[in-house]
C-alpha cells in the first residue's frame, strides 16, 4: 500500500466530512438509527413531569408566527412557560411580549440584548429565529450558558460553523434540534429507517422544490410602517 492510501485511509470522519461537504454527511447520517420517532418523552428529560420555560431570540416572521404563536398554542398540553422574548427591533419584541400576555398567565420580559436572554437562570430553552450571521454565535453563548436550544434553518452559514456548534454541543452536552420542522414527521423517520435497511435499494437523487411564483407574490417582503430608523437598536447585541 503506497503512503498515499495509507495517509486517505487513516483520515478521520471529520477530516473526510470537511473535504466531501454536507452531501456526503446527509448521506452518512442515513447509516444511523432514528431515535425518538413517535416516542413520548424521556422521563429523565426536564418537562417531561415539570415545565419547561422558553425563551425566544428574533421574534419576526418565522420567529413569531412559527414559534411564539404556536407554541402559544400548545403550551398548556405541554407543559411550556413563555417567559422572555428578544428582537433588536424594539417593535416586534412589544408585539411578541403583548402576544403571550394576552393569551396566558405567563409573566414575559421584552429584550432587544439577547445576552440578558441568556443570561436569565430560570429558562431552560431557547428558540433562535434570528437571521442566519447570528445562529451560531447564539447557540453556542446560550448553551454555555446552560440553555438547550431550537434553532432555526439553516443551522449555520458555513460548514466550519456548524462543525464549532458540533463541538459546543459535545462540550455542553446540551440538546439541539435544527428546525427543519416538517422533516420531523414520523413518515420522514421511516423513509430514513426503511432506506438504512436497504428497502428501497440505493439512494441516489433527493430533490426538493417550491413554486413562490404567484400572483399574491408570496414572500415578497415589504418594510413595515413602523420600521423606521429608529426602531432598530443598532447599538445592542441583539437578535
Amino acid at each position: 500500500m503506497s503512503t498515499k492510501k495509507q495517509t486517505q485511509s487513516g483520515e478521520n470522519r471529520r477530516q473526510f466530512l470537511k473535504k466531501t461537504g454536507t452531501a456526503a454527511a446527509a448521506v452518512a447520517a442515513l447509516k444511523v438509527p432514528v431515535y425518538g420517532a413517535g416516542q413520548a418523552p424521556s422521563a429523565n428529560v426536564k418537562g417531561a413531569n415539570e415545565r419547561i420555560v422558553v425563551g425566544y431570540i428574533g421574534v419576526g416572521g418565522r420567529g413569531f408566527g412559527a414559534h411564539v404563536r404556536q407554541m402559544r398554542q400548545h403550551a398548556e398540553e405541554n407543559n411550556i412557560a413563555q417567559a422572555a422574548v428578544c428582537d433588536v427591533s424594539t417593535h416586534r419584541a412589544n408585539n411578541a411580549k403583548n402576544f403571550i400576555s394576552k393569551n396566558s398567565k405567563d409573566k414575559v420580559e421584552a429584550y432587544t440584548d439577547y445576552r440578558k436572554l441568556i443570561e436569565r437562570k430560570d429558562i431552560d430553552g431557547v428558540v433562535c429565529a434570528t437571521v442566519d450571521h447570528w445562529h451560531k454565535r447564539i447557540c453556542i453563548e446560550a448553551m454555555e450558558s446552560g440553555k438547550d436550544m431550537y434553532v432555526e434553518k439553516p443551522m449555520t452559514r458555513y460548514l466550519g460553523e456548524a462543525f464549532e456548534l458540533y463541538d459546543a454541543v459535545k462540550r455542553t452536552k446540551r440538546k439541539v434540534q435544527v428546525g427543519s420542522q416538517i422533516t420531523s414527521c414520523g413518515n420522514f423517520a421511516k423513509a430514513a429507517e426503511l432506506i438504512a435497511q436497504g428497502k428501497m435499494g440505493p439512494l441516489v437523487l433527493a430533490q426538493g422544490s417550491y413554486m413562490r411564483n404567484n400572483p399574491k407574490g408570496e414572500w415578497n417582503y415589504r418594510i413595515q410602517d413602523w420600521a423606521t430608523k429608529g426602531d432598530i437598536q443598532w447599538t445592542t447585541q441583539g437578535g
